[in-house]
């Protein structure tokens, strides 16, 4: 009788030990209940001075031939880009070249028109003023447009990341405690950013009469750019 009141006791210790074991390896394997999960977003805006100006001059020949033409043409245009690139900080480049039929009012082909662009950027706005006043009296002025330069924008955008995270962060914790939790844990976060640029300013062709007329001076007061980042995710509110 000892002997088996002695297994039994034994039967039971085991027992109670497996028990034990099986709750302690339940009570690890399940985990915490998740709290619910709030998708949000937040953003920083700032308009920011514009920084480079962006001038763009054309010239237009009509004739008979069109081989002509398009020499009479890309030497200009080869010669204004030449001036330009004597300016310090004036970028140039040749913008689009393009050849058309000129039409009587019978719809039948008479002559061609070729028409070709150069493009003038500097963040020196004023110098480039000047000299777009200068080739205009001999060009067409097509188009002037203002834009932040990609230092200025990069250098306001990293501004305004940290400025999008604080407000994603303290709408983030003002919403936990609308719904009564004590904070709150990031689940996933995405970052953007854009804003508007300004478009180009058309700028009539320059009347011509039986004497050269000195080009109208070109704008260069470039308005405001506006940046914008925002961060947009998912947190989930805790207790």
């Amino acid at each position: 009788m000892a002997r088996e009141a002695r297994a039994g006791g034994a039967s039971a210790t085991v027992l109670a030990i497996r028990v034990a074991a099986l709750l302690a390896v339940l009570w690890v394997a399940t985990p915490a209940l998740a709290g619910p999960v709030l998708a949000l977003d937040a953003q920083a805006r700032a308009a920011v001075a514009n920084d480079e100006m962006v001038v763009v001059l054309a010239v237009e020949r009509d004739g008979a031939q069109v081989g002509p033409l398009n020499d009479a043409v890309l030497s200009q245009l080869n010669a204004a880009i030449a001036e330009a690139r004597g300016v310090e900080g004036v970028k140039a480049r040749l913008g689009s070249v393009y050849t058309q039929p000129n039409y009587t009012r019978e719809g039948k082909t008479q002559g061609w028109r070729v028409r070709g662009e150069i493009v003038l950027e500097s963040t020196r706005m004023a110098a480039l003023a000047q000299l777009g006043a200068r080739l205009g009296e001999r060009m067409q002025l097509a188009g002037v447009q203002f834009r932040l330069s990609s230092e200025r924008r990069q250098a306001e955008e990293k501004r305004l990341i940290a400025e999008a995270a604080r407000a994603f962060r303290a709408r983030a914790a003002d919403a936990a405690a609308a719904f009564g939790f004590a904070g709150y844990e990031l689940k996933e976060l995405a970052l953007r950013s854009g804003g508007n640029v300004p478009g180009p300013r058309p700028m009539a062709a320059m009347a011509r009469g039986g004497a050269e007329v000195a080009a109208a001076p070109l704008p260069t007061e470039g308005g405001d750019s506006d940046v914008v980042v925002g961060v947009s995710g998912s947190v989930e509110l805790k207790p």
